[in-house]
């Protein structure tokens, strides 16, 4: 992909509902805290900046690539990244729909479970006529029409608040005060996005995917650069528009639902095109997620476990069937759970205790020849256990011990292979000098 396809569909990707429903939610009820978790964001994108050129000649295909690569293939450790990849993107499709329902609930009146079911039929005819490709360059189509209606969105918030000091004075000053409201949503949630959603896109595959299909590395890490600056603006957009809804109507029964009453108070004009712009942002993230999910079933499961021999007109079928299916329970699960912000923290939390120490670490010692498939099992075991255990016992960053479980699990594992490689240097040491003697 050319290098501004690159930008478009990298940016289409990480906005979405979070950003439009979740985030707006989270700077109604939190101030500039929104602003927040858009600068960790950007901060997390650094370490990509310096694994792009080494990603990119690589040709890797999938996440499970690269863990193959570092540790070497085993049955047990493939299926353990492939479950541990699945996490990220399975969870960004839940909170697309959850985003879409929620919004045009609000506009139209009609359930949002029907509104849901509705999108996601609509969703599929941007990702099965040709998985990628497609994908890629309606994400560039869709990235344009993004930054037009969130600078039309921005004037209108303006004009309703009266102006940004009116917003600004209208709303709690716990909140809204500079720099003080970038603490508004509190510590303890802060400290949860450090460990938890900073690091998310490290193990997000849809990022991945981009890079490995830039037309060259340079263009790759300049693509990174770029979408991270774009994803603090786009957080800085939901930052007004959420103040902006608080200082209209500060008593909202569900601070998700601010976008969803920010478009009823607006012309008719402005409704249908933002209305549009929603589409484009929730269809984008909602499409690169099916695709990622898909394209793992189909390469790291079905092809490599069940049908190696398979033809690729065959394999195309087989990912269209896919593709329905993980949309299916995809709306099953948004119209249960329909939290669209607690979708993206939770399955980065979880994708990232499981996946950040084994790519980073993986990374850093993958040419010092002590890391072998154990130390990748026991990482991502040990982080997704440490999590779920701190979880389950009601820790408030229960990532925190999953990252640390992780961090034990491939030290220890290295650090026996290291010493066992010193004896075996050793035992070679002393066997040329039995026989020079």
């Amino acid at each position: 992909m050319p290098l501004y396809v690159q930008i478009g569909t990298q940016f289409a990707t990480v906005m979405g509902g979070a950003v439009i429903v979740g985030l707006v939610g989270t700077a109604y009820s939190s101030g500039w805290s929104t602003l927040t978790y858009g600068l960790l964001t950007m901060l997390g994108f650094i370490p990509f900046l310096f694994m792009a050129k080494w990603l990119r000649n690589s040709e890797f295909e999938t996440m499970p690539d690269i863990i193959t690569k570092i540790y070497g293939r085993h049955p047990v450790l493939s299926v353990l990244v492939i479950l541990s990849t699945l996490i990220v993107p399975f969870g960004w499709m839940i909170t697309q729909l959850v985003g879409f329902g929620k919004i045009f609930s609000t506009i139209t009146g009609v359930d949002a479970p029907l509104m849901v079911a509705a999108f996601a039929v609509i969703s599929l005819a941007f990702v099965l006529p040709a998985g990628m490709t497609s994908v890629a360059w309606t994400d560039f189509i869709f990235g344009c029409a993004m930054a037009v209606g969130a600078v039309v969105a921005f004037f209108m918030a303006m004009d309703m608040g009266d102006g940004f000091q009116t917003i600004m004075s209208n709303t709690p000053s716990e909140i809204s005060d500079f720099p003080s409201g970038l603490a508004g949503v509190g510590m303890g949630t802060i400290l949860f996005w450090i460990f938890g959603v900073m690091p998310g896109n490290l193990t997000n595959q849809q990022l991945y995917q981009r890079i490995y299909s830039a037309d060259n590395s340079r263009n790759a890490t300049i693509s990174i650069g770029v979408t991270a600056v774009l994803f603090a603006l786009a957080t800085f957009w939901s930052s007004t528009i959420g103040l902006t809804v608080r200082s209209l109507n500060p008593s909202l029964d569900n601070a998700e639902n601010a976008t969803g009453w920010f478009l009823t108070q607006t012309p008719d004009w402005f409704l249908i095109m933002f209305a549009v712009f929603i589409v484009a942002t929730i269809m984008s993230t909602l499409s690169s997620a099916v695709q990622s999910v898909v394209v793992t079933i189909t390469k790291d499961i079905y092809t490599n476990y069940v049908n190696p021999d398979i033809e690729e007109k065959k394999l195309i079928s087989v990912s269209r069937i896919v593709s329905v299916a993980v949309l299916a329970l995809a709306v099953s699960m948004a119209i249960f759970f329909p939290q669209a912000l607690g979708w993206i923290v939770a399955s980065f939390a979880y994708s990232v205790s499981a996946l950040l120490v084994p790519i980073l670490g993986g990374f850093i010692l993958r040419d010092k020849n002590i890391l072998d498939h154990r130390a990748g099992i026991a990482s991502i075991v040990m982080g997704i256990g440490g999590s779920g255990i701190a979880h389950f016992l009601g820790a408030d960053i229960y990532v925190i011990y999953g990252l640390a479980a992780s961090l034990v699990g491939l030290a220890i594992v290295a650090a026996f292979n290291k010493a066992k490689e010193r004896q075996h240097e050793i035992r070679k040491s002393d066997s040329r000098a039995y026989r020079n003697s």
